[in-house]
């Protein structure tokens, strides 16, 4: 009987606690070491799928965020707009949908709209981060806060406007592959939505026939009297489209640059689903190449990334505005990317400027209430192995090189040399400096800048 159970249970060979991790960082903000311990022992196959897919229960778990214990308001606050969707990262039982929300905010990158219309931009694109692309397209296409940044709002057959064509072609659905010809019909047939006031309060967008151009159009060398869906059916049937999508997903999820064939497999997938983002999703974090060198992660964490990571991995709410100034001078304020191109990613987050933002990060983070440690509280009896112990439990038990762990113990072993031993008052307030520098060094250092 022993033996036959054995043989039910599901083999988990080969997915360890660094797999989780890995995974975790990479289609959310990090695990916390219960959700690393717990679902290591699930094995890969399960984790996959509550990653993918999610699990019963609500989508957000613990404490609602705070302000100097007021409830957000996110329209009439400054910076709440920023700390309300930081705390859905971090309190999210979602966490890969979460993770595509910002993917999509970089995509579609809008910016300088009026904040009730960009929360409604966000919940657009949250409800669509792993649906149909075609369908998400349409939506963003119509969205107000999309319409009046790239001025399709009141673009009038008289004068269309080319903004939003070039950057549907150029940045949102093909890369390459078009002509100027393409972009001026696009426009033309992209004519007649228009802004609606009242009283000088924007009331919305409508589609108004009379602005829109019906003449015929020629774009991709086939003709019609194309109006906005027939543009947008146009681009996502373009050869071009499916391996440029699959391609900037890839490469948001995984370091190295994918391979020809990988992105015609994942392109032939993408096309075979329906031109559906989930299945491509699915089979990107299932690629082997997400958990190479898992003991030398080699992607930038993004500052937002960086701060709901440690936030979440240490139990920590959203309490405290400073994460607003802290993420605009690390360079990524959401909400607000710096042009429709988005952010720029990898080791471009990583200036002087911004890392010594990432120093300053860890400092208030040691002010949280589970990570601060209070004068005189340091214990100089615990050996080296047991203050890093101590350390990385309070940091969320955050991944540390070989290298890196030599250098804390090294720090740790070595803090009491220039002290006599009886110097109790002295050793005691060295074992609390060092107590906070590890600590800093765990949430700060070269190693948590990477995942």
């Amino acid at each position: 009987m022993a033996a036959a159970r054995r043989r039910r249970r599901p083999a988990r060979s080969g997915w360890t606690e660094a797999h989780v991790r890995r995974l975790f960082w990479r289609a959310g903000f990090g695990a916390t070491p219960a959700e690393t311990r717990r679902w290591a022992a699930r094995g890969r196959a399960a984790t996959l799928k509550w990653v993918v897919d999610g699990g019963p229960g609500p989508r957000l778990r613990g404490s609602p965020p705070t302000v100097k214990g007021r409830p957000l308001d996110p329209v009439n606050e400054y910076g709440h707009d920023v700390l309300w969707w930081l705390d859905r990262m971090v309190r999210s039982q979602r966490p890969l949908v979460e993770k595509m929300t910002l993917f999509w905010h970089d995509h579609f990158a809008t910016a300088d709209q009026d904040t009730p219309l960009m929360l409604a931009q966000n919940t657009a694109l949250r409800r669509g981060a792993l649906g149909s692309f075609r369908g998400l397209l349409g939506a963003v296409t119509r969205d107000p806060a999309m319409q009046l940044f790239l001025s399709l709002a009141n673009s009038d057959k008289r004068a269309p406007n080319e903004n939003y064509a070039r950057e549907l072609m150029e940045l949102f659905t093909l890369g390459s592959g078009y002509s100027e010809r393409d972009i001026r019909e696009a426009a033309r047939a992209l004519t007649g939505w228009e802004a609606r006031y009242a009283n000088d309060k924007f009331q919305g967008i409508r589609f108004n026939g009379e602005a829109h151009d019906p003449g015929s159009k020629r774009i991709f060398r086939r003709s019609g009297r194309f109006g906005t869906d027939d543009v947008l059916d146009l681009v996502v049937a373009h050869p071009k489209h499916a391996p440029f999508l699959v391609t900037k997903l890839w490469t948001f999820f995984v370091a190295e640059p994918p391979r020809r064939a990988t992105v015609r497999s994942l392109a032939a997938l993408y096309r075979r689903s329906g031109l559906r983002i989930k299945p491509v999703v699915r089979a990107i974090l299932s690629h082997p190449s997400l958990y190479r060198s898992l003991s030398a992660p080699d992607m930038v964490k993004s500052p937002v990334v960086l701060v709901a990571g440690a936030l979440r991995a240490t139990g920590q709410g959203v309490h405290n505005d400073d994460w607003v100034w802290l993420l605009s001078t690390m360079g990524q304020t959401l909400f607000q990317p710096p042009s429709v191109a988005g952010w720029e990613w990898g080791a471009a987050w990583m200036s002087s400027n911004s890392m010594r933002a990432r120093f300053d990060f860890a400092n208030v983070m040691l002010d949280e209430p589970r990570l601060k440690v209070p004068d005189d509280s340091g214990n100089p009896r615990l050996g080296a192995a047991d203050q890093l112990r101590r350390a990385s439990a309070a940091t969320g038990a955050p991944w540390l090189s070989a290298r890196t762990r030599a250098a804390l113990m090294s720090l740790a072993a070595g803090s009491y040399r220039d002290l006599k031993a009886d110097d109790d008052g002295g050793r005691r307030n060295r074992a609390t400096l060092l107590e906070r520098s590890l600590r800093h060094l765990m949430l700060a250092g070269p190693d948590a800048q990477l995942h």
